[in-house]
């Protein structure tokens, strides 16, 4: 039985929604807000049956609610979105654990550092007036405050984490044709920034440091977007997410990819797998951004590498230059791996992938590079 919040019922997960529908799987979606009765079928659901329950995507507040349930009857797995924001009882406590970022494997087993061990700034602005980014803005203080404790805290708990690597199971979020609307579309823009630039979150678990409670751990494409917007018009046109208020919608979304040159994108400092380089391969747009040091291996052939945290609005200029004689090859490469990452990433193909690894399985050549490996 597949448990999900709201949370996860974004666009992005569909493609598993669907598998789990042609698979079928029975599914619950948590609605604590607009229907108070939620918890409680749930755990009559749950209680009158054998099942082995999967959660996926649930906020903090959600697996507070939930916990209760899942103390005494256990019998659960763990599906983590942002694994650094999971409280730490339901990792240890799962059967299995399900990362969509592979960081939260090598965290664990080969000493990975989280966001490779950036130092935060004091404190990050917030982008916008969501009450999100205000709030986490606020709490700053009281994280650096709590700072002592919390390193103390996660210590005892890494040191008492039984690593057990056959837990640990890669799931890359899937990615399905039908959901990819493939047209041509003339070049209108040279950039498209398609993403937010803006990340806070509460480390919950004890591998992600405390010190990065409440900093925006996508600085790195801020200052990235900020650089290029500098070049617009001077000769550069951009398509900048940020500037449209609110929802932006999917076919908006996939046209601005199209319609650009390159696709600027970075996993952030935490390195994430975004599905967005996937997307924009797809599509056939190149990349500029950062590498990932353990996903994504076929990256190389579509993006163009740029540091945005250490790099100058004049030396940014020469790359852009150098990267646009490139553009054509790259394009070339994403078109030419498009029907490769359609079929490694199908939807049906993840969840075969998630049962070879609980099968003792190792994960296929393709979807790690060689150091996720190296002990």
């Amino acid at each position: 039985m597949w448990v999900r919040s709201p949370n996860s019922e974004h666009q992005l997960f569909k493609p598993i929604t669907e598998a789990l529908a042609t698979r079928g799987c029975r599914s619950f979606s948590l609605q604590l807000k607009t229907d108070p009765e939620s918890l409680a079928k749930l755990k009559k659901l749950i209680w009158k049956r054998d099942d082995h329950v999967m959660i996926h995507g649930l906020l903090g507040r959600e697996f507070r609610r939930l916990k209760p349930i899942f103390q005494d009857r256990k019998n659960f797995s763990l599906f983590t979105i942002d694994w650094w924001n999971t409280p730490f009882w339901y990792t240890q406590n799962a059967e299995y654990v399900l990362y969509n970022l592979y960081g939260g494997i090598a965290a664990r087993t080969v000493g990975a550092r989280f966001a490779n061990d950036w130092q935060p700034p004091l404190f990050s602005r917030p982008e916008t007036r969501v009450p999100y980014e205000l709030a986490s803005v606020a709490l700053r203080p009281a994280a650096l405050l709590a700072l002592p404790y919390l390193n103390w805290r996660d210590q005892r708990r890494r040191a008492a984490d039984p690593v057990r690597p056959e837990r640990l199971i890669y799931f890359p979020i899937p990615i399905s044709e039908k959901n990819l609307p493939f047209q041509e579309e003339k070049p209108e823009y040279d950039f498209c920034n398609a993403g937010g630039s803006v990340g806070f979150w509460l480390m919950r678990d004890p591998y992600a440091p405390a010190k990065y409670n409440f900093v925006n751990l996508y600085s790195d494409r801020q200052r990235l977007f900020n650089l290029i917007a500098q070049f617009e018009n001077r000769p550069y046109k951009i398509f900048d997410r940020r500037r449209h208020q609110g929802f932006v919608p999917w076919d908006t979304y996939c046209s601005s990819i199209r319609r650009s040159r390159f696709a600027i994108s970075t996993g952030g400092l935490h390195q994430a797998s975004v599905p967005k380089f996937l997307e924009y391969a797809c599509f056939g747009t190149p990349m500029i951004g950062s590498q990932l040091p353990y996903e994504f291996p076929w990256l190389d052939q579509c993006l163009f590498p740029i540091d945005g945290m250490n790099l100058t609005a004049a030396e940014l200029k020469e790359k852009l230059q150098e990267a646009f004689e490139l553009q054509p090859k790259l394009r070339q490469n994403c078109l030419a791996l498009r029907e490769t990452l359609l079929r490694m990433y199908d939807p049906v193909r993840i969840f075969d992938l998630a049962q070879d690894q609980i099968d003792g399985k190792p994960i296929p050549p393709g979807y790690l590079r060689d150091q996720a490996f190296e002990q």
